[in-house]
């Protein structure tokens, strides 16, 4: 007959006295309280909260900040600042009416207005008046003669004369005699003698004398005493 024995081993902590176990629990609390201290406080960080303001997931200040911006007026720049852009502004007053409004047809008569005569051009001496013998001689080519006044008055109601004739360099208005004068006023008197009705047309360029040479016509027939009808452009 066997017989075993069993033997269980148990450390027990070592007994320890009512003192030391206070020095013990004063050791951890101070450790402890010394840990708190050193450790950085996030409350007490500038720079971590205002990193957890920017870091919120939600916040109705930037809503409320551009709804109250929009109610914002404009601002007005300041004029006195310095650099600040300034810009002057003249209202101008409306003009003054002084003069009277032009008459109907008064603009249309300024436009159409030929001045036939120059002060202040010199006169020229020995030129022969316009005649029916003057027009039709072959001598008179390359020579200027003046058109007598009355004349000059019946050639402005038939509205002979142009603007673009340049009677304004002129003291008295003066015609030159061509070959082409001379072969018109030639034309002119033979149907007359002859009694018999004649056409001449007049074609050319423009600015070849065409006006002018119609004009020298019909001063001839005016130096006959002749009717005269004509219709202006």
């Amino acid at each position: 007959m066997h017989t075993s024995n069993t033997i269980q081993l148990s450390q027990k902590p070592p007994s320890q006295s009512p003192r030391a176990r206070q020095s013990t629990a004063l050791a951890m609390a101070s450790t402890n309280c010394w840990k708190c201290l050193i450790r950085p406080s996030t409350a007490a960080s500038p720079y971590a909260l205002s990193n957890a303001q920017r870091a919120a997931a939600f916040s109705t200040t930037t809503t409320v900040g551009a709804a109250a911006n929009a109610k914002q007026k404009p601002k007005v720049p300041n004029m006195k600042a310095k650099g600040a852009a300034q810009s002057l502004r003249i209202r101008k007053k409306a003009p003054v009416k002084t003069g009277r409004p032009p008459a109907p047809g008064e603009r249309k008569a300024m436009r159409k207005r030929i001045v036939l005569s120059n002060t202040n051009a010199l006169e020229v001496q020995g030129l022969q008046e316009l005649s029916p013998e003057t027009m039709v001689d072959a001598a008179m080519v390359g020579k200027v003669v003046t058109i007598p006044g009355p004349v000059i008055d019946q050639l402005r109601v038939v509205e002979a004369f142009k603007k673009n004739q340049s009677w304004d360099l002129f003291r008295t208005p003066s015609i030159l005699v061509r070959d082409e004068t001379v072969t018109l006023s030639k034309k002119l008197l033979d149907a007359a003698a002859a009694k018999k009705t004649a056409s001449i047309i007049l074609s050319g360029s423009r600015a070849t004398g065409k006006s002018m040479l119609l004009l020298q016509a019909m001063a001839t027939a005016f130096t006959k005493g002749w009717i005269v009808i004509s219709i202006p452009d």
